[in-house]
């Protein structure tokens, strides 16, 4: 991040802070702004985020090529956003800014058909209300929308600016996959940046992942061009956009046809602060189920998800609306007010707040890999990330493309456990980092094609193998097949569990010497008819594998036990990867704890204090969350120190013995903050 111009103390959301956004309509005109300013205040939040321009102006514009809202003229002052600013800055409320700069009208789309969005068919993508797509390679982009910023900075003393869907439009409202964009200038950037590579039209094509890099930076080089223009404008006023911006985003949603990720909030938070941590997050939570149901209020209970998986990471929660507060009957509202009115009364605790865990598990990047590739890797990553969660192993995320960023900025150094699942082949810089990293101390653990290349060979030199002899990843080959503790009689057909069995993919790697590891594999035998379902044999192929390199240690499993979780929900391949995180030297913390499987455990540090969030996940169900149970008998061990401990939902100081907390019972969340270790 660079030098905006102001100092460190005028950059205000650097604190703790909660926003409220009013996703406005053009029927919102009428907006009574008094009564708006203080619902936000007594919801808990100290920001507003309002529409003002970009696909429609909610100000009196005087630029041609930007629409106004017809209805604007009809107000009083005639000037909406006038009036909110007098309203917010009684109350000591900051007044965002939102732009959509994503389509434009039927009428500017005919009158520059050179700023939209073309697909590799040749054809406009069209939206209900008459909007057209427009494309982040063309003029629009490029230049017009410096020219609506300029008049909106002149026109109002914005706090700061949220850029929409700054994307490059592959998929439209209705959730079609339109594809690449193909328009005259993608074309052009596109021959030059690949040096004559045929364009993609999606993610079929061999090209696409380097495309997927190549819209990256298209997208990165304009949030570094608006950053400029605003600082330079406005120093005081933050932008959130991408990587570069002030703050990063998310935005916490369900979606119709989409299959839930129970924990995308806090997995996307943790990516980040476990990154750059001095970079806010901020999470912008959607109070709808879906686009194409705005007026459907999501689930009280899923709401809350969002929220207090946000906080918990060290986010800056937001409540995201359509219209006016109270007009749409949005059930999860009184949620939304208990969790922000509890982050912003525990603000000094928030403030700083870092994360701590020693254990890192990265999460694959789809730029990266093939789509069958990423969707490998991705099933992969969340059956680990379920194992760790409900064994309750502390973990960060950490995102793929960020690796050697952190350790240029010092951050990688700090984990004493990473673990690739599935990732296939590492770019050159990475496999470098890593191995770099095991050198010095590191525990590496690997699931799967993990760091091997295609040709077969090792490409880390910390892992315990040389090269690959065969791959099974067909389900005739690995079905009745097992990775079992060494049996000791199986010529009678008599086992010793646990079986853990072979599914997804299974690599038969060649160990090199002085390597050890554990379990062998009960090789494939007959399954069907029940009369010959028997002789399985033991084989000396290994179910992990482990070797010093270094200071460190490269820990490979050569299955995708996390994908087998994910799929089957068998205990067994969770407990074997706990089991071997456990034997080969998992992270040393600072605490651990006992309690019900159900409840996401995350552990941060603010000060001299550690904060552990306690979020109790009882009620997930297939597409949201329901009604929690409430779970009791949980204890937190510390392993030193003479410590205290507050439970702060509840208020009250907590029972320690010995070391271990005492923990209440636990109803949606608690939040324990611990002295003295």
């Amino acid at each position: 991040m660079g030098d905006t111009g102001s100092s460190h103390t005028e950059q205000w959301w650097r604190k703790p802070f909660s926003m409220l956004q009013t996703n406005l309509r053009e029927v919102d005109v009428d907006m009574d702004v008094e009564k708006v300013a203080s619902y936000i205040h007594e919801l808990g939040a100290d920001a507003w985020l309002i529409g003002v321009g970009g696909i429609q102006a909610q100000y009196p514009t005087e630029l041609p090529f930007h629409a106004k809202n017809p209805l604007v003229a009809q107000r009083q002052s005639g000037d909406l956003i006038s009036d909110a600013f007098a309203a917010a800055n009684s109350r000591a409320i900051r007044l965002l800014a939102r732009m959509d700069f994503s389509k434009v009208n039927a009428e500017t789309a005919k009158e520059h058909p050179e700023w939209c969005y073309v697909s590799p068919a040749g054809g406009m993508q069209r939206h209900t209300g008459g909007l057209v797509s427009v494309c982040p390679c063309g003029g629009y982009y490029q230049e017009r929308i410096f020219d609506i910023l300029d008049e909106v900075v002149k026109r109002y003393p914005f706090d700061g600016f949220f850029i929409n869907w700054t994307t490059m439009n592959e998929e439209d409202y209705y959730k079609r996959y339109h594809g690449v964009c193909h328009c005259a200038e993608c074309k052009a950037r596109w021959l030059k940046y690949s040096g004559g590579e045929e364009l993609p039209n999606g993610p079929q094509d061999g090209s696409y992942p380097r495309w997927l890099t190549f819209s990256r930076e298209v997208l990165d080089q304009i949030t570094d061009r608006i950053r400029a223009f605003i600082a330079q404008r406005l120093p005081t006023a933050c932008l959130i956009l991408g990587k570069s911006a002030d703050i990063m985003f998310h935005e916490a949603n369900n979606a119709v046809g989409r299959e839930l990720w129970h924990y995308t909030t806090s997995e996307t938070v943790s990516s980040w602060m476990s990154y750059r941590p001095e970079v806010p997050v901020l999470v912008n939570s959607t109070c709808f189920l879906d686009m194409p149901y705005r007026m459907a209020s999501e689930e009280p209970a899923h709401f809350a998800q969002y929220l207090l998986q946000c906080i918990s990471r060290g986010g800056n929660p937001s409540t995201y609306m359509m219209g006016t507060p109270g007009q749409i009957p949005y059930l999860c509202l009184e949620t939304a007010g208990e969790i922000t009115r509890f982050h912003k009364k525990w603000g000094a605790i928030y403030h700083g707040l870092r994360p701590c865990a020693m254990t890192g598990l990265v999460r694959p990047y789809r730029a990266h890999m093939t789509e069958k590739q990423y969707q490998q890797a991705l099933s992969e990553y969340q059956g680990l990330y379920l194992s760790m969660q409900e064994t309750h192993v502390l973990f960060d995320i950490i995102a793929q493309e960020h690796v050697v960023a952190m350790v240029e900025n010092g951050r990688l150094k700090k984990y004493g456990v990473i673990i690739l699942p599935n990732i296939g082949v590492l770019q050159g810089e990475t496999a470098v980092a890593l191995d770099n990293w095991v050198l010095t101390g590191g525990h590496l653990v690997t699931t799967g094609s993990s760091g091997i290349t295609d040709e077969g060979t090792a490409q880390l030199r910390s892992l315990p193998f040389s090269r690959r002899l065969a791959l099974d990843d067909k389900r005739e080959q690995l079905w009745s097949s097992y990775f079992a503790l060494p049996q000791l009689n199986t010529h009678d057909h008599i086992y010793t569990g646990p079986l853990v069995p072979l599914y997804g993919a299974h690599h038969l790697l060649e160990w090199k010497a002085g390597t050890g590891g554990g379990y062998k594999l009960l090789a494939h035998a007959a399954f069907s008819p029940p009369e010959r379902a028997y002789g399985n044999t033991q084989v000396e192929q290994r179910g992990y594998a482990t070797g010093s390199f270094g200071r460190g240690r490269g820990v490979v499993i050569p299955f995708t036990v996390g994908c087998g979780y994910r799929d089957l929900g068998l205990s067994v391949y969770r407990d074997f990867f706990r089991g071997v995180l456990s034997e080969e030297g998992g992270a040393k913390e600072i605490l651990s704890c006992r309690i019900a499987e159900q409840v996401n455990i995350t552990v941060n540090t603010t000060g001299s204090s550690v904060v552990v969030h306690l979020i109790n996940m009882s009620g997930a169900r297939k597409q949201n969350f329901g009604p929690h149970i409430p779970i009791s008998g949980g204890r937190i061990r510390v392993v030193r120190g003479n410590i205290k401990a507050r439970a702060l939902r509840i208020d009250k100081e907590l029972e320690v013995n010995n070391g271990e907390i005492i923990l209440p019972t636990l109803e949606l969340f608690e939040v324990i903050v611990i002295e003295g270790i």
